[in-house]
Order: structure tokens, then sequence, then C-alpha cells
């Protein structure tokens, strides 16, 4: 999870970025932000960084210096059921479930591209887990030293190129029955898997063919698709608060 003191620095570092301004020392931030250089370092840490320097690097690397306009015209290229609102509705199921374990789920090269997302995700604050974590999570998981089923309902993501992989579906079918929102990325539209979703993004669906087609950009497209949505998710915590990028509110 990551704090409200670390969202507003977070928040702080990339309105600089964002304004143009050449890099902003550490020193800067922690007086913005009333906190220590020292309580920033140990965040930085927290989140997998080495320090600082190389937050901000990373940062500077995820801020789109274009604005969402230019997010929003690579995600109309790489995502074939593109429509207005879809980065707003990823952002918003960020934001409900920042504070709960979220699962990525993908067979194959999708369990790859899954654990990229896992990877992603863990160092921008949230707690994601893979597939496996997600069976001990469902069966085994524990609550004041006694099993229980009764688990908060939380976001899984699956990967599937047809969306019609049974042990993906399975396991959406068993979030979903828990309450889980599904956030999903596949080359069908009219798959199981994209019926089963709360949000689907179709990717590289009308250029290629499912089976043998090499090279198959699938899997790659996936992860490109996701970076810009964290683009603009890291866009939207400088928003004004309850509205997300492009002036909607948030709900």
């Amino acid at each position: 999870m990551i704090s409200e003191d670390e969202t507003k620095i977070i928040t702080s570092i990339i309105s600089h970025i964002e304004a143009g301004e050449r890099r902003i020392g550490i020193q800067q931030i922690a007086s913005e932000n009333y906190v220590s250089s020292t309580f920033i370092i140990k965040m930085c840490k927290r989140l997998g960084f080495e320090g600082y320097s190389e937050l901000y690097y990373h940062l500077s690397q995820t801020v789109d210096a274009y604005g969402k306009t230019t997010c929003t015209a690579r995600l109309h290229e790489r995502v074939d059921n593109y429509r207005d609102g879809m980065e707003e509705d990823f952002c918003r199921l960020l934001a409900e479930f920042q504070n709960q374990k979220i699962f990525a789920n993908g067979r194959a090269f999708g369990d790859v591209v899954a654990a990229y997302i896992v990877q992603r995700l863990a160092v921008c604050g949230f707690m994601v887990f893979n597939q496996v974590h997600f069976y001990d999570f469902m069966i085994f998981h524990q609550e004041q030293g006694r099993m229980v089923t009764n688990i908060a309902p939380s976001l899984m993501i699956a990967i599937s190129q047809s969306g019609e992989a049974e042990p993906i579906l399975n396991d959406v079918r068993a979030a979903k029955q828990r309450g889980f929102k599904i956030l999903s990325f596949t080359k069908r539209e009219d798959s199981t898997l994209s019926r089963l979703s709360d949000l689907v993004f179709v990717v590289d669906g009308a250029r290629q063919t499912l089976m043998g087609g090499i090279p198959n950009h699938f899997f790659g497209q996936v992860i490109l698709v996701f970076e810009e949505l964290m683009g603009v998710y890291f866009q939207s915590l400088t928003a004004a608060p309850g509205e997300l990028p492009g002036g909607k509110l948030a709900k």
C-alpha cells in the first residue's frame, strides 16, 4: 500500500516533471510535503528503488511529457475496442482496490506478461500477486489463526489471447463469485473472458491469427498498453480532487 504522505510526494514529483522543470532535489520535495529527506529515502527503498534518484528517473520515464492527449492517441491505435473513458475506468479500478490484494493471472507467455504487471504495480505501491498466490489466498486465507473463505473482494487482471483458456476462466469465475472485479487483456472481444470482464482491452485482435503466427505481437502490445494506462494513472494523481484526466468526475 502507498500512504497518503507517499502519494503526495509522488504527486509532487510528477507535477514538477510535467511542468518541464529540471531535476528537483530531494530536499525541495521534502520541504514541499512537510516530511524529512529520510522519510523519502525510506519510501523509495520500500517501493523497490535504490534511492530518490532512481525513483525520480523512473517517474520521468513513466510520465508522458506530452500529456494525456498523446496517451489517448496511442491507446486508440493499440486497443481495438477503444472508447472514450476507458482510461478513466482503469484508473477507477486501481483507486477502488489500492488497499486490497490485486492478482494478475496468465498462462504460458501470458504468465510472463502477468509477472511484468505484478512488478510494475508493486513498485507503484500496490499489493499485487500472481495466480499461485491467488490459489493460496482463495483456499487458505487466514484470519486470526483460523481458515476462512470470506475474503474481501478485490481486482483480478487476466491475460489470455483466445479468451477461452479454461485455467484462466476457472480463476476468473471463482473470483467473480467472491465479488472480484475483472480487468482483462485479450485478442477477442467475443470471447468468454471478455463477457466475464468488467473492463476488457482487446489488443492486436485484427492483426494476427491466434495460432501459429510468428511474430506474435499480442503479449508485447499488452505490456505497451499497460504502460500507457499506468501513465494515465500517474497523471490522475495530479488531477483535482474527485476528478480524473479529461475532466470527468470520479465515481
